[in-house]
């Protein structure tokens, strides 16, 4: 294969991942593993590398950035920016827990300060839709 074709599919390789998830991004599954299109761009950035050993042109080394830029912007994006704080978020046995106010199973707004005093609370904390 021909530089020029590598340093194509690289291109095509690394807007493709992109674009898959930004349109699959409602979908639990691509949204929450997003290493599909951080995978994409590394190949991408493998195919322009491989490009850029067979002809030095300036197409390959347009391929390279972009392909190194979007690898570089998705794996900042995912291991920097999306990571969850670190912060004090555990309560010592005897801390008050802070106020708050949720739904509840039915719908209704229930808050914590008022069942202080009157009944044990058990939080259950579930994921997804049934």
């Amino acid at each position: 294969m021909t530089a020029a074709r590598l340093a194509a599919l690289s291109v095509l390789v690394a807007a493709g991942g992109l674009a898959a998830y930004v349109l699959l991004f409602r979908v639990a599954a691509v949204r929450n593993h997003p290493v599909g299109y951080v995978l994409a761009f590394a190949v991408g950035t493998a195919l322009a590398a491989l490009a850029l050993a067979r002809a030095r042109r300036w197409y390959v080394w347009v391929a390279l950035g972009l392909s190194t830029l979007l690898l570089a912007g998705g794996a900042w994006v995912n291991f920097v920016v999306a990571r969850i704080p670190d912060g004090p978020t555990a309560l010592r046995v005897g801390e008050p827990a802070l106020d708050f106010t949720l739904p509840d199973a039915n719908g209704r707004t229930v808050s914590l300060a008022g069942y202080r005093g009157k009944k044990a609370v058990v939080l259950v904390f579930y994921r997804g839709y049934w």
